[in-house]
């Protein structure tokens, strides 16, 4: 059922009709675990001790630092599509720029 368009959407009433089968419900330290295993690709990767090191320092304890990692490598990715945009835009603009001041 899609609800983002219903301003009136009543979720209360919806799961009073639409109760989820409880015997179907999975919970507890496996689950997360198979939910987290489905969510991200396990890979074995080389990186210096170095920086590893430096990862581990930014993080209390050194727990999560392989999600830091994951997100420094979005950030790099994100980063990468902005630069490849400037580097076709930017001319374009820049041209644009100039003729206008002439």
């Amino acid at each position: 059922m899609n609800t983002k368009n219903r301003d009136e959407f009543d979720y209360q009433a919806y799961m009073k009709d639409n109760a989820p089968d409880l015997t179907q419900v999975i919970r507890g330290p496996e689950a997360r675990q198979q939910r987290r295993e489905l969510a991200k690709t396990r890979i074995t990767i080389r990186i210096d001790e170095d920086t590893v090191k430096k990862f581990k320092q930014m993080v209390p304890d050194g727990r999560g630092y392989q999600s830091l990692i994951n997100q420094a490598l979005r950030e790099w990715l994100v980063a990468q599509g902005v630069k490849e945009l400037l580097q076709e835009e930017l001319p374009s603009i820049l041209e644009q720029a100039m003729s206008s001041v002439q």
